[in-house]
């Protein structure tokens, strides 16, 4: 629609239409402006952006175990907290409203999210030592990041629970998982099915693959979101499908790690699988920029089928938003223009160069998938406050930010 204004009050949209100011109103130029729903980035990392650019080009477990493992050791609350400050920076800048994070020093990093005024689902990523003390201890730090969430009363800052993967978590912890997310009313955020050799190894220890695992100790239903969910048989899917399952599709980082094979995308649609997109963390990807990942998720799924009508634009565009809002139970909230929801919103200059020209509005979700980019975004828009305002951040200073990122990644690397 052109010339068309939206009012919002409260931090929800309360007219859409031939609007005129009133007195109160404060007015945001949309002259050529797009405005579409925020995006909603369901997968990643964010005190990550840390790690950025340090350990690429290697095989997985290479990258895991000599790489991102031993400098995870010594991160400290305040290094993930100016991680996870430069991350949303990124999110803002590019046009994402909502994430869904898993990491450590949890507690800091929900701190830099509630400061950016971004929505954040967050959990701590649950690593089983296999001993009785050993999970004490992370089930300890899953209860604090319960309890630190609940006291900031935010409505923005969601708790999850993050058992990590299935190789990392035995079935006592994954059973605890789903104990405390029901009791809690809160989504199991989990990885499955990132590689082939993690099937593979299920196959030989647990003699049965991965999905099939999970329904048989009864850890799979609709309050759990799983990334990646690669290497999957169309059986797994169907399953994924019947139990209610949520799938976060990351394929850049999917990509950029070579595990091999990609996610069976349409089997999930046929098996009536919410799928929505995320980034990876920022040492897998290396961008938070969303515009990016559905680009690729669009041209992946073509090369890989030999069909350019598989994951159309349109389709790709609902995965970054209201099917991500579903995958998070926030479809009636946000990832859609309309009366009544929050005001997350993103607002794009269509006179910058890659978006000339737009040839009807028939052709406006195409030119979003594969010629925009995060650079396009002018103003970024959470509960109806704008935290990037004709590109200038409102809420966080990059100056600053980038000062602390490199103090913070100094004593990472050198101690």
């Amino acid at each position: 629609m052109r010339n068309v204004s939206v009012r919002i009050s409260d931090g929800r949209i309360e007219e859409i239409g031939a609007l005129h100011p009133i007195p109160k109103d404060d007015v945001i130029d949309c002259q050529h402006r797009l405005l579409i729903p925020g995006l909603v980035n369901t997968h990643t990392h964010l005190a990550m952006t840390l790690f950025r650019g340090y350990a690429d080009d290697l095989e997985l477990r290479d990258w895991l175990e000599k790489k991102i493992w031993p400098l995870e050791k010594k991160l400290s609350g305040k290094m993930c907290h100016d991680g996870a400050l430069l991350a949303s920076l990124e999110m803002t800048r590019t046009g994402t409203t909502c994430l869904a994070d898993m990491y450590f020093h949890m507690e800091d990093v929900a701190k830099a999210v509630d400061r950016s005024g971004l929505r954040g689902f967050l959990s701590y990523g649950i690593i089983d030592p296999r001993d009785e003390s050993g999970r004490e201890h992370e089930r300890n730090n899953t209860l604090a990041l319960l309890k630190h969430i609940a006291s900031m009363n935010s409505p923005r800052i969601k708790f999850m629970v993050g058992p990590h993967a299935p190789y990392t978590c035995g079935e006592e912890i994954l059973l605890w998982s789903r104990e405390l997310a029901e009791k809690e009313d809160a989504l199991i955020h989990i990885h499955i099915a990132e590689t082939r050799g993690e099937q593979v190894s299920f196959e030989k220890d647990k003699k049965q693959r991965v999905v099939d695992y999970l329904d048989k100790i009864g850890f799979l239903y609709d309050g759990v979101l799983a990334a990646h969910s690669v290497w999957l048989t169309k059986s797994e899917v169907t399953l994924l499908g019947k139990r209610g399952v949520r799938v976060a599709h990351c394929p850049v980082s999917n990509m950029k790690l070579a595990g091999g094979g990609v996610a069976p995308l349409p089997e999930m649609w046929e098996s009536g699988v919410s799928v929505g997109l995320g980034t990876d963390g920022p040492a897998s990807n290396n961008s938070l920029d969303m515009f990016d990942t559905m680009k690729i998720c669009a041209l992946i799924h073509k090369s890989y089928r030999w069909d350019p009508t598989i994951a159309n634009a349109q389709r790709v565009f609902d995965m970054a938003t209201i099917d991500g809002a579903k995958c998070l139970d926030m479809e009636k909230e946000i990832g859609s223009v309309e009366v009544g929801k929050r005001a997350d919103l993103a607002l794009l200059n269509l006179k910058d160069p890659n978006l000339i020209p737009i040839h009807a509005k028939e052709t406006v979700v195409s030119d979003l998938v594969y010629s925009a980019n995060g650079s396009n975004v002018d103003t970024t828009i959470v509960d109806g406050k704008a935290l990037m305002l004709h590109r200038k951040p409102t809420l966080l200073d990059p100056e600053t930010i980038a000062e602390s990122v490199s103090r913070s990644v100094s004593q990472l690397i050198s101690s």
